[in-house]
């Protein structure tokens, strides 16, 4: 039987804590993109980030926090829904969490009824997964789909390339690619 060491088990679990708080930070940030730089994470500045779920589990020797049931994560008019959200983080050189250690958050993936508000965009899909350092996010389950204003594209798999600002859409044996497009100019006449 193991004992509680007061020392030992409280530093611990200030770590776990302090490390949870970090990927509540990152977790809308990663998301998020000012419009008006064009640079990831510049969004909040400073905005307050506001994380609710039913369960938090954090393992570190995973290296992962998973957020489960009624997942809300919010910054600004930025808003992530979903079943669960997973972060993935990694050791990285020069980066700092909370605790002193070294960690970078490496990926995110949002599972069951799937929905974020992003700017003028509203996502919806199965599942979503966002690969931090290259930008791109992938929708993926059937009818998932980007609406922005009247505007909507959806398919089996939506790839969106941030940085490079290009998307790639994939239909399935069952469903093919749709689109719909309301130019604001005289369109195909």
């Amino acid at each position: 039987m193991k004992t509680f060491n007061c020392k030992t088990d409280y530093r611990l679990l200030h770590q776990a804590l302090a490390l949870a708080v970090m990927m509540l930070l990152a977790v809308p940030l990663c998301l998020a993109q000012d419009a008006s730089s064009g640079s990831e994470g510049e969004s909040g500045g400073g905005e307050r980030i506001h994380v609710v779920a039913d369960r938090l589990i954090t393992n570190t020797e995973a290296q992962t926090a998973e957020f489960i049931g009624n997942v809300r994560a919010t910054q600004g008019d930025t808003v992530i829904v979903g079943d669960r959200l997973k972060v993935y983080y990694e050791n990285a050189k020069g980066k700092k969490n909370a605790t002193g250690e070294n960690a970078a958050i490496t990926k995110l993936v949002v599972t069951g009824n799937v929905t974020i508000n992003l700017d003028d965009k509203v996502a919806v899909s199965e599942q979503a997964v966002y690969l931090t350092e290259s930008g791109i996010l992938v929708l993926s389950g059937a009818n998932s789909k980007i609406t922005s204003e009247n505007n909507s594209v959806s398919g089996d798999k939506i790839t969106l390339y941030r940085e490079e600002d290009r998307m790639e859409v994939e239909g399935s044996s069952k469903e093919r690619v749709e689109a719909i497009f309301y130019p604001k100019e005289k369109g195909l006449n």
